[in-house]
């Protein structure tokens, strides 16, 4: 019967292909990491790989580090004493965005550059602009640009 069909697709042939599919939390292991860091060429490391330059990326990644566009929100946050807010209160904003948990550990692993377990108003930027290149499609950058973690940059 139909209902049978849809049963044996359900519980067999979809996990299957789900199976088959790159998962972002994929992404977010080790091993891919290093293999990418070794991997030479590549849309972010090599502009003449296509004849259309080096793309929106590294646009964005090449471009000053937006922190004043963040400072608002940032400020409404509460930061504390020290000028830094927590990852409970971090975490409101960034899963508001709805990108998976392993890529926003990603963005966080990024942007605490000083792996302090808070972000301060520049960190807190980095952030935001990591999630927005996610949401627009772009891929995550294996490490922060220099540029970004300059004071200069704000």
């Amino acid at each position: 019967t139909m209902i049978d069909s849809l049963d044996k697709m359900i519980g067999a042939e979809l996990p299957r292909l789900m199976a088959q599919v790159p998962q972002d939390q994929d992404l977010a292991h080790e091993d891919y990491m290093v293999n990418v860091r070794k991997r030479e060429g590549g849309a972010l490391f090599d502009k003449n790989l296509t004849p259309f330059g080096e793309g929106a990326t590294m646009d964005i990644l090449n471009s000053p580090l937006p922190v004043r566009e963040f400072e608002y929100e940032f400020e409404k946050l509460g930061p504390g004493g020290d000028g830094k807010i927590n990852g409970t209160t971090a975490r409101v904003p960034m899963q508001d965005s709805k990108l998976p948990n392993a890529t926003l550990r990603r963005i966080w692993t990024l942007a605490d550059f000083d792996q302090d377990g808070k972000l301060s108003l520049h960190e807190f930027a980095i952030c935001k602009q990591l999630m927005k290149m996610k949401l627009e499609g772009h891929d995550l950058p294996v490490e922060l640009p220099s540029a970004w973690l300059s004071p200069v940059a704000e």
